[in-house]
């Protein structure tokens, strides 16, 4: 059966909203494919079973008719908002700004200048070394300061493939500045 989550018992609350047998049934039948589903994109076990389990608690707290007339559809939507939503906060925490990590260091002096220069250098070619649409998607983002829905109407791309750009650029930008830097 599907484990209670936090103190207050949230799932197993929910889970009044259906018979407790047919909402059994759809975790028994529903919960593996979620995992597998999940296999391939988190590493934590803890993680995975966490997103389950939340999506389980919205499935049984929703009343839209396709949550109870296709539940595995409709979890799998869920699922799938849930991780868009983890990779949007996994961006918002990988993001560099060298001025920020300069505020954050402390940096003063003619050395701190310098490093700050060299530290703006290694960002400018790092991005100058995007392919260039993810370079067009990141720096609409960053510098033009627009939304991933204006880049997606601006470009006529998805939401989801702005997003993708927007994380990509950010992975690779880190990983140039890593590999110059130390």
């Amino acid at each position: 059966m599907y484990r209670e989550q936090g103190s207050d018992g949230a799932c197993a609350r929910a889970a009044t909203i259906y018979d407790d047998r047919q909402f059994e049934t759809i975790y028994r039948k529903e919960a593996p494919k979620l995992l597998s589903f999940l296999r391939r994109r988190i590493w934590l076990e803890e993680d995975r079973d966490d997103l389950v389990q939340e999506a389980f608690t919205r499935l049984a707290a929703s009343r839209s008719t396709a949550a109870s007339s296709n539940p595995g559809a409709y979890l799998q939507g869920i699922l799938r908002h849930l991780l868009a939503d983890r990779v949007r906060m996994w961006v918002k925490t990988q993001s560099f700004d060298p001025l920020v990590y300069a505020e954050d260091q402390h940096v003063a002096g003619p050395d701190a200048v310098a490093e700050l220069n060299e530290m703006q250098e290694r960002y400018r070619l790092a991005i100058n070394g995007l392919p260039p649409r993810t370079k067009e998607v990141y720096l609409l983002h960053r510098a033009d300061e627009l939304g991933y829905r204006q880049i997606a109407e601006q470009l006529d791309i998805s939401i989801r493939t702005v997003e993708w750009h927007v994380a990509e650029a950010i992975a690779r930008i880190g990983k140039s500045i890593g590999k110059t830097h130390g």
